[in-house]
């Protein structure tokens, strides 16, 4: 089997991302399919309970695949500018995907959200929140709670502290904001990146902080938010 750069697996597939392809394999790890629809597809998320997967473009695409039929459901192009390497989840229950998307500037984020029957773009979140800048999410898979990694912006534009925090789903805000000192929010921001690589060498190796380092110590969102007191 390849080396890929983002690797993921259910009960019945493994999918392998390596920019221009998107490599199929079955329990046997035999592969049986390949998709070239946009290029620079380097991570992947299975859809709870489904053989489903989301795949995202640093370049700015979308697509949803059922692996069962082999087919690309819908492909989705969110912008031209290139750069989106942000975090993406499927809610636990599979009803919804959210994205963090940058379709008008590398610098400003917003909280796309799909619905999954047609996997359609239902709403837009934060699209109008200069300051806040978006990195990764997460959901609790025991409570469902969705927390959120991201930094805000000085009246410089420049980073003034990094954070932990809960999307409230229902309200559709962000809440209970908990500061990170810089040294443990760039090492959350690049493990969750190789997260979403599915934890692979090729991934580590692309990763400027985490390859650098002679351990790396397993965190999460959540497990930061804990340790932290409420300063939002």
């Amino acid at each position: 089997m390849k080396k890929f750069h983002g690797y993921y697996k259910n009960d019945k597939y493994g999918v392998g991302c390596n920019g221009k392809t998107i490599y199929i394999y079955d329990s046997k790890n035999t592969e049986i399919a390949k998709f070239s629809d946009f290029p620079y597809a380097y991570n992947a998320a299975f859809m709870p309970n489904s053989n489903i997967i989301a795949v995202k473009s640093t370049e700015g695409c979308l697509g949803f695949y059922d692996l069962d039929k082999l087919s690309l459901i819908k492909l989705h192009t969110i912008t031209k500018i290139g750069c989106q390497d942000e975090g993406f989840a499927f809610s636990p229950d599979g009803d919804l995907f959210y994205n963090i998307e940058k379709p008008q500037s590398n610098t400003e984020t917003e909280l796309s959200v799909y619905e999954t029957k047609t996997f359609s773009k239902v709403e837009t979140l934060f699209a109008d929140d200069e300051k806040m800048v978006l990195d990764s999410l997460e959901f609790d898979p025991e409570t469902g709670v969705c927390y959120i990694l991201g930094f805000m912006r000085n009246e410089k534009g420049i980073i003034d502290y990094g954070f932990t925090a809960v999307f409230d789903r229902e309200n559709k805000t962000i809440t209970d904001i908990r500061r990170l000192d810089y040294k443990t929010y760039e090492y959350l921001e690049a493990y969750e990146s190789w997260v979403r690589d599915g934890f692979t060498e090729k991934g580590l190796k692309s990763n400027f902080i985490l390859s650098e380092l002679s351990e790396i110590k397993k965190t999460s969102i959540k497990e930061e938010f804990d340790k932290c007191a409420y300063n939002g």
